[in-house]
């Protein structure tokens, strides 16, 4: 991923995200440009068990920012994570951080 914040006259963060060519057919036309609140970057596995098939494992973005008092201002962070996708009983599909993996292959309960 490519990262860059621009915040220029007082406005809003303005965030780019560069993604692959292949990103508006199999991720923002499938609906899947965002899972719990992470922009996806790109469907690295397929749940073919179901139609349509769903993400099972994501690359999404992590964007994060903060603001420093002193010279600097708001300042921003990104970092690119492989995530698993979960479901919840209803379908509901949420995004599986490292360290929180359930044990022994059960679901993620969608809060």
């Amino acid at each position: 991923m490519f990262f860059m914040v621009k915040a220029e006259y007082g406005g809003p963060p303005l965030i780019q995200l560069s993604v692959r060519r292949t990103w508006a057919r199999q991720v923002a036309a499938a609906g899947w440009a965002v899972l719990g609140g992470c922009a996806v970057l790109d469907v690295l596995d397929w749940d073919e068990s179901v139609t349509p098939r769903r993400p099972a494992r994501v690359r999404a973005a992590l964007v994060w920012a903060d603001y420093d008092a002193g010279t600097h201002g708001w300042r921003a962070h990104a970092d690119n994570r492989d995530l698993r996708v979960a479901r919840s009983p209803q379908g509901q599909a949420t995004r599986v951080m490292p360290g929180e993996e359930p044990s022994g292959g059960h679901e993620v309960k969608a809060p």
